[in-house]
């Protein structure tokens, strides 16, 4: 009886510094994981500085000026008029569209159209009726009203 329960003590020992081993193992590899993904994080951010250094330079108005000069038969540029900067309140307003015309006479469209009683929007009286409702109050606590 005591040599089964020494076997078995064996066992759940073995057993477990094989899961140890496996879970330390997973972990290890899960660090070097993160250190790639981190190096990889580090070399994008290098690569993202060089991008808007690069870009700084490219954007140089004198650069771009020079540039404007050599190619100035392909590219046709003018300098800017003053007669071609205006005002806001120079630009037109939009014609109104066919909705917009629905729209401004919206009333006696919705009541040409809408004659359907679903209980769920309160039905207002024609003009000149008598209404026999009470008028809605709304208490909110701690609110004198």
């Amino acid at each position: 009886m005591m040599r089964t329960i020494d076997i078995i003590l064996i066992a759940v020992m073995l057993v477990a510094a094989t899961v140890t081993y496996k879970i330390k193992h997973d972990a290890e590899k899960q660090v070097v994981e993160i250190k790639k993904i981190q190096r990889q994080i580090a070399f994008e951010k290098d690569t993202i500085n060089l991008l808007k250094a690069d870009w700084s330079l490219m954007t140089q108005p004198n650069r771009l000026q020079r540039l404007s000069d050599i190619y100035q038969s392909q590219l046709k540029l003018q300098p800017v008029d003053v007669t071609q900067i205006g005002l806001f309140d120079d630009i037109p307003m939009k014609q109104a569209d066919d909705i917009e015309k629905l729209i401004g006479g919206s009333a006696d469209l919705i009541a040409s159209v809408d004659t359907m009683s679903t209980g769920s929007v309160a039905q207002t009286a024609p003009a000149g009726a008598v209404s026999n409702a009470a008028p809605m109050r709304v208490v909110v606590p701690g609110v004198r009203p």
